[in-house]
């Protein structure tokens, strides 16, 4: 089963749904996360069918921003669990019967607000112990040399998140590629700034029912963050 996580910075104009689709077309996802789409549902239903994938759960954005949803291709069994703010939580079942969980996670982008994503985190894993995997843009960095350019992020950032991931038994799975998952786009060096706030992350049930995994860093096509595959 191949899974993308994707920030695609807003959907709607030609260059950003052919950035959408190039990706799908070449990757071939059987769970597909978009984040900040910035469509209602209305808008969002072209998209099953341009997608192939035509089973699709939507939470909208508020205002002009933020949205999120998760389509599937047919024959892959998944099952709302629940959503809020920052993440739509699902259950896959497999052929088997073995059911594991999938978090899509779009964090808090407000440093002073970061914490509520790490709140939503530590409810989720309140929940029934499963195989539980979670991906997407968590708007924060584990790590310094994650970072380049700017500010250097304040340690208390990074701590925070890392003790979230601790206390909910999650386990960053390292990637291939390009490790900066967001850039800016500057175009003067000196305010270039580039990041790894796109990952997947997953605790013991899931790495031991899944021993082959990989993470890959994908292009970014039209937006600033990178596919998570």
């Amino acid at each position: 089963m191949k899974i993308i996580a994707w920030n695609c910075r807003g959907l709607g104009n030609r260059s950003a749904d052919r950035g959408l689709l190039e990706p799908q077309k070449s990757e071939g996802a059987d769970i597909l996360f978009l984040s900040e789409t910035k469509l209602d549902r209305h808008r969002m239903e072209r998209f099953r069918w341009m997608l192939g994938l035509p089973n699709m759960i939507v939470r909208e954005g508020e205002g002009q921003g933020g949205g999120f949803a998760v389509f599937w291709r047919r024959g892959i069994d998944v099952s709302l669990r629940n959503t809020a703010r920052y993440y739509i939580n699902v259950d896959v079942r497999e052929d088997d019967g073995f059911e594991w969980r999938f978090t899509g996670v779009y964090g808090e982008s407000q440093g002073d607000l970061k914490y509520r994503t790490w709140e939503h985190l530590r409810g989720l894993h309140l929940q029934p112990a499963k195989p539980w995997l979670c991906a997407g843009d968590f708007n924060e960095i584990l790590f310094s040399h994650e970072k380049e350019g700017g500010r250097p992020r304040s340690q208390g950032c990074m701590d925070r998140f890392r003790e979230a991931m601790e206390h909910c038994q999650l386990h960053d799975l390292w990637c291939e590629g390009d490790i900066f998952t967001w850039r800016n786009h500057s175009h003067v060096a000196a305010d270039y700034i580039r990041e790894r706030l796109d990952r997947a992350i997953a605790n013991d049930l899931w790495m031991m029912r899944f021993p082959s995994y990989r993470v890959i860093n994908g292009d970014p096509k039209h937006s600033d963050h990178r596919p998570v595959v």
